[in-house]
């Protein structure tokens, strides 16, 4: 019902246009008798005269009473959004209020909300040009329930919406109430809380003992303060206080208005480890995980052990932070020690020899399309598993792997006529006290077979690579060393652990070789003391060296085809080179990898990206010396991999958007050194 005010508004209003179509046909037979008087004209011409004002009058009088209805409409809206305040008038509200249509526009606002606009008059200003942060769409979308927190001057408030015009469905007649509510104060002590939180580090000394074994012992005093002092120093930055609570780890705890400093830094201690010489041969390297953000101090050493956990799976020398979002990396330039300690292998291979004795079966599998570390790895734990009488099946999909004629090969003998089985044949044959050992990968998403890690947590995992954000959790015995060449060299070492006298035949050793020939590039990289001495194990068995070259060589068309890779790859950065290939062989990733390896061997070049385009997919092969980590370049594209040898896979994209994604990646990371 029409509230008096309202109705006496419509009085006014057709008063008004009332008296504007009366004077319009005043003016209008004003005009036609001067017409006539003056020119005097004939009848024909006083009728056509006559009929166009006739008919002009007719259109002003409809535009004259549409534009009434129109305005009618609006006063009846703005009225309903003055008068719908719960007894609370508009003007004298105490906060800033501003009234907007649904396009945004600013049809009305108190005097409060014209001060904190610095008194300006912004009637009829779009809302979103002087408050960039509120969105009218968002707003009317939520029915009001939508709202923005904003910073004008100094104040920062929460603002309310409110959608109010008549009940009808037609969006024209609606209005939005803006109150904009002074939270200045909680937002304030809000920061302070959180700037007053604590953020917790855990250092450790990566090669304690490696170092002190290649230090002069009078040194050992020395080279342990320098270490403590340093680390003491970076700490200082930080304002914060730090106990060592193990020869080799320290805790140290920050608050996080502090550590602000400690990220400025970009943790330049890692390089300041490092440079610590005191006749020690193996330079010191330290790895820090951080946790920060937790809901309380016990959340954050959750997530800064994990952090750690994570740096060391990566090769250490760097820093992990991880809060309840992200994770963020910082350093991992340096090589991976290796350890000279065979101790953990021995104890692995203990618990892997109990667990595969408590199975009714084992199922091995490494990732999609495997390739002879982890072919030759599955391999080596077959026979392994075969040897303590239990059944094995190694899950591979014959289509996509890289080892086929591996594969081909073993077919024929009689222990692995049945050994290798589908994805499908794998789940059928699942059973609760089935063992599933995964090679040569640490994540989910790139095994074989991701269905089967959902269905047990029998998982025993054994990798080298450095590790992921994505990593599978649910494992029984895990066994992640990124310092090792390949997952063969590590295998290899099990099995000498596992049985007494040796098990492999000469097939099976000459896998095992060929998996850390390949991923040692013929012995050249990462290829430590253990390397040489699990291959002399295996050369012991039997293995024909020539034969693993001869695996190896490829046809006169892949060495053209490789040559011509080499041939075509573009320089970037000066230093870099990146080639593009399509190619859909079957050999087509194994001839990338090589010509990558390759790209190293041209003077000037400190990294090589090879891009090939298989089907829908893009492969990239990362390589480099030491001077660039190929590895966190293809963390960002959604791979891994280690500093030098790295790659990743791509979905859905062009060669040259894949190429430009690359390029942003490196800008990337090394935009960071």
């Amino acid at each position: 019902m029409k509230s008096k005010r309202l109705k006496k508004r419509h009085s006014m209003i057709n008063k008004l246009f009332d008296m504007r179509a009366v004077r319009l046909g005043i003016v209008m037979l004003i005009i036609l008798s001067l017409r006539l008087t003056n020119g005097g004209a004939d009848k024909d011409s006083f009728i056509s005269v006559g009929f166009i004002s006739f008919v002009y009058f007719v259109i002003e009088i409809y535009l004259t009473f549409r534009q009434k209805r129109s305005f009618i409409t609006y006063l009846e809206n703005f009225d309903f959004c003055l008068s719908d305040t719960t007894g609370v008038s508009l003007v004298k509200y105490p906060a800033p209020v501003a009234i907007i249509d649904l396009n945004g526009e600013i049809k009305w606002y108190n005097g409060n909300f014209k001060a904190i606009m610095g008194g300006r008059d912004i009637f009829g200003v779009k809302i979103n040009s002087i408050i960039p942060l509120i969105e009218v769409n968002k707003l009317i979308e939520s029915r009001g329930e939508f709202g923005s927190v904003v910073t004008i001057a100094d104040s920062t408030y929460e603002i309310e919406a409110k959608i109010a015009g008549r009940g009808d469905k037609n969006t024209k007649h609606k209005m939005l109430i803006l109150y904009f509510i002074d939270k200045t104060d909680e937002y304030v002590l809000a920061k302070l809380r959180e700037e007053e939180k604590t953020v917790e580090a855990l250092v450790v000394i990566d090669n304690y003992e490696e170092v002190l074994k290649e230090t002069p012992d009078s040194n050992h005093g020395k080279i342990l303060g320098e270490i403590e002092q340093t680390v003491g120093s970076w700490i200082a930055l930080g304002e914060g206080v730090f106990r060592k609570f193990e020869r080799d780890k320290f805790l140290v705890i920050f608050e996080q208005r502090k550590f602000e400093n400690i990220l400025a830094d970009k943790f330049e201690v890692l390089n300041r480890i490092k440079n610590i010489n005191l006749e020690n041969k193996i330079p010191v390297t330290i790895s820090i995980g951080v946790g920060q953000h937790g809901v309380d101090p016990k959340e954050n050493d959750k997530f800064a052990r994990f952090a750690l956990d994570m740096a060391l799976g990566r090769g250490g020398d760097q820093v992990v932070i991880k809060d309840r979002e992200s994770l963020n990396f910082f350093g991992a330039k340096s090589r991976e020690v290796e350890k000279r300690t065979k101790v953990k292998a021995r104890v692995v291979a203990h618990a892997l020899k109990k667990l595969i004795d408590n199975s009714g079966k084992v199922l091995i599998m490494g990732h999609r399309a495997g390739d002879m570390d982890s072919i030759g790895a599955a391999i080596g734990l077959f026979k392994v598993v075969r040897s303590r009488n239990k059944r094995a099946f190694i899950i591979v999909d014959k289509e996509t792997v890289n080892a086929k004629e591996t594969i081909m090969e073993f077919e024929r003998k009689t222990d692995y006529i049945e050994a290798f089985i589908s994805n499908e044949q794998a789940m059928n044959i699942l059973e609760k006290d089935t063992l599933v050992i995964v090679v040569d990968t640490h994540r989910p998403s790139i095994v074989e077979c991701p269905d089967i890690l959902r269905h047990t947590d029998n998982i025993v995992l054994i990798d080298h690579h450095r590790r992921s954000e994505e990593c599978i959790q649910n494992t029984v015995l895990m066994h992640h060393e990124a310092y090792a060449s390949s997952t063969c060299e590590m295998v290899t070492e099990i099995i000498q652990y596992i049985q007494e006298t040796p098990i492999l035949d000469k097939k099976e050793a000459e896998a095992l070789y060929a998996g850390i020939f390949m991923d040692t590039n013929g012995f050249v990289n990462k290829a430590g003391v253990r390397t040489f001495e699990a291959a002399s194990y295996l050369k012991r068995l039997g293995v024909d060296t020539i034969e693993i070259r001869r695996r190896f060589k490829c046809d006169k068309d892949v060495y053209v085809k490789k040559s011509g890779i080499i041939g075509a790859a573009k320089f970037y950065r000066e230093n870099i080179a990146i080639s593009l290939v399509s190619d859909s062989s079957r050999e087509a990733q194994v001839m990338c990898a090589q010509a990558a390896d390759e790209l190293l061997d041209i003077k000037g070049i400190e990294a090589a990206f090879v891009l090939l385009e298989k089907g829908k997919m893009i492969y990239i092969s990362a390589r480099s010396l030491d001077e660039i980590n190929v590895q966190i370049i293809m963390e960002k594209l959604g791979g891994g991999g280690h500093i030098t040898i790295a790659g990743a896979q791509m979905e859905n994209v062009t060669l040259a958007e894949a190429e430009e994604k690359l390029r942003w990646a490196i800008d990337e990371v090394l935009a960071n050194e």
